[in-house]
Order: C-alpha cells, then structure tokens, then sequence
C-alpha cells in the first residue's frame, strides 16, 4: 500500500510538473495515425509501461535522496524487469534486439543494490569500472553477431548514441557510495539516450515506420533528464530530502 501510494503521487507530481510531456506525446500519437495506424495500439501500450518503469525509477531517486535504500532498491528491480520485457517484446516485433543489449549491466546493478541495501554486504567486483569492460564485450558481440548472422544491430548512428546512453545509465546505477559520479553519469547517460532516440524516432517516421520504444526512450527519459537537472542539488547531497512524498 505504501509503494502504491508512493506511486500515485509520484504520477500526480510528474503530471503537475511535466504536463508539457502530455501535448507532445498526443501531438506524436496523431503523427503515428497517420504514418502507421496499425502500430497505434502497440505503441500506445509500449509508452505506457515505459511511463510506469521511469516513475518507479523517479521514486528510486526519491527513496535514495531520502536515505530510504531498501525501497530505492526495490524500484529499481521493479523498473528493471519491466523495461527487460519490453524490450524483448520490442526484440521479437520490430526486430530491435539492440534496446536490450544492456540488461546484462541493469541486472547486476540491480543485484549489486540489492546486496548493499537488503542484505548489507557489497559485491566489490560489480563497480563502474567492471561494468564498463563488460559493456564493451558486449558491444564487440553485438558487432561479431551482427557481421556473422546478418542481424539488424546498430546499423544508424543513431542507434549508436541510443545504446551508449542506454549502456552508461545502466552503468551509473552500479555506482553506490558516490552519488555525485552516479548522477554525472547517469545525466549524460540521459542525454545521449534523449539525442539518439529523437534522431531515432524522426528517422523512422520520415520512412513512414515507427518503433515504440524509439519514442518512448525519447520522451520518457526525457522527462527523468529534467528531473534529474532540476533535483541536482539533493541528489548529490543525500542528506537533503527531495521533498517528493
């Protein structure tokens, strides 16, 4: 009851101080009908759990702001398995398959978390330096798979800037005990997910295609960019209480 109603406000604050977010994504919904009608309800569907995980991943700021680390991490499990499915949804329909090269990253974060926050013990070897290595592994499988199965992997620059915000978000929540590297990693990561994703999105919709997570990882993330910028000072000060519950 208590995450429910962490929650509700949660939507009701987003909705107070990102009612801009609303007239674009219906002014994109309109693009949509009239580009591709059939991929309406998908998208429509896509989005909307997209909206969900990135409150649960607002209310994981919130919850660490607040010194409250076993919700924050709880919301990040939560945000982590939904995002998982949509991208393999994502994976099997549009043939995306990039969107889900991080999770690798995402999971041990989200285990590394949850040993530092539930069972207060750290697993030293998940930190940003490992997870970088990895990431770049999995990049260089990603290429291997691509050049030896014919697969549609990173094939735009834009994709490429996507991936890379999508790889270095995950890798700033592998960062614990120094808030300050995690948020300057995670709003670049952000800004590189948001600059790849709206050159993603205006790509395919000049093709007449349109791929849901391509404008929900514009939009959406987006929206945590600027509540990350306009919450600065109390994330990367945990002392101070972002004043959201």
């Amino acid at each position: 009851m208590r995450a429910f109603s962490s929650f509700t406000r949660e939507v009701k604050s987003f909705s107070r101080t990102n009612w801009w977010v609303y007239i674009i994504y219906i002014l994109l919904l309109c693009i949509i009908v009239l580009v591709e009608k059939n991929a309406l309800l998908s998208v429509s569907i896509i989005t909307s759990l997209h909206f969900v995980a990135d409150i649960f991943i607002m209310m994981m700021f919130g919850a660490y702001a607040s010194q409250q680390n076993r919700h924050g991490t709880y919301y990040q499990v939560l945000s982590m398995l939904l995002f998982m499915a949509l991208k393999i949804y994502t994976g099997l329909i549009d043939h995306a398959w990039h969107y889900l090269a991080a999770d690798p990253i995402y999971i041990f974060a989200a285990i590394k978390n949850y040993a530092v926050d539930i069972k207060k013990s750290d697993i030293k070897l998940i930190n940003y330096k490992t997870m970088t290595v990895l990431s770049l592994f999995i990049v260089a499988g990603m290429l291997w798979v691509k050049a030896h199965a014919n697969l549609q992997l990173l094939e735009t620059p834009s994709q490429w800037i996507q991936t890379t915000g999508i790889f270095l978000f995950a890798i700033a929540l592998s960062v614990t005990g120094h808030e300050h590297r995690r948020s300057q990693l995670a709003v670049t990561a952000l800004v590189a997910m948001v600059a790849g994703s709206a050159w993603e999105t205006t790509a395919l919709l000049l093709k007449q295609q349109i791929v849901g997570l391509a404008l929900s990882y514009f939009l959406l993330p987006l929206t945590v960019l600027v509540f990350y910028i306009r919450n600065w000072s109390s994330i990367i000060h945990p002392n101070k209480n972002l004043g959201l519950n």
